[in-house]
């Protein structure tokens, strides 16, 4: 007996080595589209290989799981099942899981079947829809946010426990939305902006279970610029010249024209009243008003010489620029604001990571606002930046500390997303103490209560 049991024990082992592992069910359904209590469900589908037995194990609604059927694949790889009664097999109201497979059942393709009491049907999955997203007004340079939402929320439990997917199409540089959440970041640069209101029009996109949606969103970039005045051109006056009156004897003395004297050194659109410097200010300030006077005066070297001024001298260079390679160049807004956050920024690799954009929306919407708020930074910058260009130096030079550095980072980025909630100074003082005591705790608390452990324990 023993013999034919270790003899039936290594026939069976090599059946299922020698099985094909791609023998797997890849459709799988009932044969009618309902079935009423007095019927038989029949199952039908294919699998990948032929003359195969498929298994048909049933789910019911409590959970419990029990074989219902079986039926072999034709020449062609297809199946269909005998028969199962509603009567006997559906007893619970509810939804019914039934899996086919080959081999194991994991592997196999699954069916949701429900049951009413008086027929069965195919489950039926609720239509994917967004919610309606109204018309946003943003100006450059500032941040808009806002979240992208299905309206049937119970939809996340029919896709196996997967959120739906979101995307953009037709998207503004830069504006990113996240796959799971659909939070969705923009902050315009000066170079989107216009002498006029800019309107950008685009799709989100959510996807789940074979099903999608789009929503159009509209967002109008408010006029960032003044158009420049163009001062008229005053054209000379000239003196009509008067023919002398020809004596038959006399020869008439013909006084000679005089041409008005024009200063051409100044351009037509100076107002002499005004100071020059103030041009040179616009020129090397405003990118509109430079590129004004480089498409319509380009008969002039440089814009010292349009209002009269003497170029200065090499590597001097007027006020809001500074020289680079001897060029005088605008200095941008963001170098005199304190700079960014080196150290995150080289962790995630990009100041638009979503990381780093809520570390900048704390600082410019929460800190900077309120006097408490703007000491601390004053305070934490002159600290931050004796020691963060070497951090974040180091990071790029090293992947493996980047990723330590990104490991301690997570926590404290976590706490600080409560400062989002802050608006009044006082709001900002007591969360901005709230988050330096729980920083504290993790990073220092914790620490030495393992440390006094450890050594209690020796």
């Amino acid at each position: 007996m023993k013999i034919k049991l270790v003899g039936l024990g290594i026939l069976s082992l090599f059946l299922m080595m020698i099985i094909p592992a791609y023998a797997e069910v890849t459709e799988f359904s009932i044969e009618k589209s309902f079935y009423t209590i007095d019927e038989g469900v029949v199952f039908v589908g294919t699998a990948n290989e032929v003359n195969t037995m498929i298994n048909v194990v049933m789910e019911n609604p409590n959970g419990k799981e029990n074989y219902l059927v079986g039926a072999m694949s034709n020449s062609e790889g297809q199946f269909k099942t005998m028969p199962k009664n509603v009567d006997d097999n559906f007893s619970i109201i509810g939804t019914y899981q039934f899996t086919a497979f080959t081999i194991q059942k994991n592997d196999g393709f699954s069916l949701s079947l429900e049951f009413d009491g008086s027929k069965v049907m195919e489950e039926t999955i609720p239509l994917l829809q967004l919610n309606s997203i109204p018309d946003k007004i943003i100006e450059v340079e500032k941040t808009i946010l806002f979240y992208a939402s299905i309206i049937d929320e119970s939809l996340i439990d029919t896709y196996d426990g997967r959120d739906p997917q979101y995307s953009l199409e037709n998207a503004p540089v830069g504006a990113t939305i996240d796959n799971n959440t659909g939070k969705f970041l923009w902050t315009p640069s000066k170079s989107f902006g216009s002498f006029e209101d800019v309107i950008y029009n685009f799709d989100i996109i959510v996807t789940a279970n074979n099903q999608e949606d789009r929503e159009n969103v509209s967002i109008t970039l408010k006029k960032a610029y003044e158009q420049p005045v163009v001062e008229p051109v005053v054209e000379p006056v000239v003196e009509p010249v008067v023919e002398p009156v020809v004596e038959p004897v006399v020869e008439p003395v013909v006084e000679p024209v005089v041409e008005p004297v024009v200063d051409s050194t100044i351009a037509s659109f100076v107002d002499q009243s005004k100071d020059p410097q103030s041009y040179v200010d616009r020129y090397n300030n405003e990118e509109s008003y430079k590129e004004w006077f480089d498409d319509n005066y380009s008969q002039y070297s440089s814009i010292y010489e349009a209002v009269g001024l003497e170029e200065p001298e090499f590597g001097i260079c007027g006020p809001g620029t500074k020289s680079v390679n001897g060029i005088c160049q605008v200095i941008k807004a963001e170098e005199s604001e304190g700079g960014g956050c080196l150290i995150a920024t080289a962790t995630y690799g990009s100041e638009l990571a979503p990381q780093v954009q809520m570390l900048r929306e704390i600082r410019d919407n929460q800190l900077m606002n309120t006097e408490s708020g703007s000491a601390f930074m004053t305070t934490f910058n002159e600290a931050y930046y004796s020691f963060s260009p070497i951090i974040a130096d180091m990071e790029r030079e090293s992947p493996i500390f980047k990723e330590i550095v990104k490991a301690g980072l997570t926590p404290m980025i976590s706490t600080l997303s409560i400062m989002e909630n802050a608006e009044t100074e006082s709001e900002v003082l007591g969360l901005g103490l709230s988050v330096i005591v729980l920083n504290l705790g993790m990073y220092v608390g914790l620490p030495i209560i393992g440390v006094i452990a450890i050594v209690k324990r020796k």
